[in-house]
């Protein structure tokens, strides 16, 4: 049967009254659930433009993951170039020490080993070219660990420019992430204050085809007992 027509053997009220039901049910779902659309009956076209804002808002959230992890990893070398630069720097300060002339050899060797164990710690200390600081050249040692630190300082703002680009991009897809939940809800979600407003004309619709239903009945047994 055909939703705008009445069977015969369906009396006018019974079916207002059943549609009434219906849509009261239907209303009460959505307020229960919070969501204008539960069933892709509910409305086709909005499910299929949600289903694909929800796509959408599944991969910007990926991509979310992606560049956060790139900062926090960019953090940790960060924090080893730090540390490399500290080390870099306490040998710059012994090499100098070592030349000032009132060390005697003992002394260089204990400044010597300071210095070895400082290097030990650099964990490219070869890919720097500062694996082998000897004292005994101080010109040469301090120029392998300038030329170690610019290569360390230049590291360094690398790592800043891929952090920035990361949180740049970062607040992109969290801009573009609240844009399309923004866009989802107001497809997907009840429309509280229109939903309640129906309902209240729902009740009253059916309210009135009990009342039909009722003096039909009534009719009826009056036309019996005739």
């Amino acid at each position: 049967m055909a939703i705008n027509q009445v069977s015969s053997s369906v009396s006018p009220s019974d079916f207002y009254m059943d549609q009434a039901k219906k849509r009261q049910e239907e209303q009460d779902e959505k307020l229960a659930s919070g969501k204008r659309i539960n069933t892709a009956a509910d409305d086709p076209a909005g499910l299929q433009i949600s289903n694909r804002l929800t796509t959408g808002i599944s991969e910007q959230e990926a991509y979310a993951n992606i560049y956060q992890n790139q900062v926090s990893l960019n953090n940790i070398e960060s924090a080893q170039l730090q540390g490399t630069t500290e080390l870099l720097q306490q040998n710059q300060a012994l090499v100098v020490q070592s030349g000032n002339g009132i060390y005697n050899s003992d002394d260089i060797a204990a400044l010597q080993a300071q210095v070895d164990a400082n290097t030990a710690a650099i964990p490219n200390a070869t890919d720097l070219g500062v694996d082998n600081v000897d004292l005994n050249d101080p010109a040469t040692a301090q120029a392998a660990l300038q030329g170690a630190q610019q290569t360390t300082d230049a590291n360094q703002a690398e790592l800043g420019a891929s952090s920035n680009a990361a949180e740049s991009a970062y607040r992109s897809t969290q801009a573009a992430i609240e844009a399309q939940s923004a866009a989802r809800s107001r497809i997907l979600d009840t429309n509280y204050a229109q939903s309640t407003s129906q309902q209240a004309q729902n009740d009253a619709l059916l309210q009135s085809s009990i009342q039909s239903y009722q003096q039909q009945l009534a009719s009826k047994n009056i036309e019996k007992l005739i």
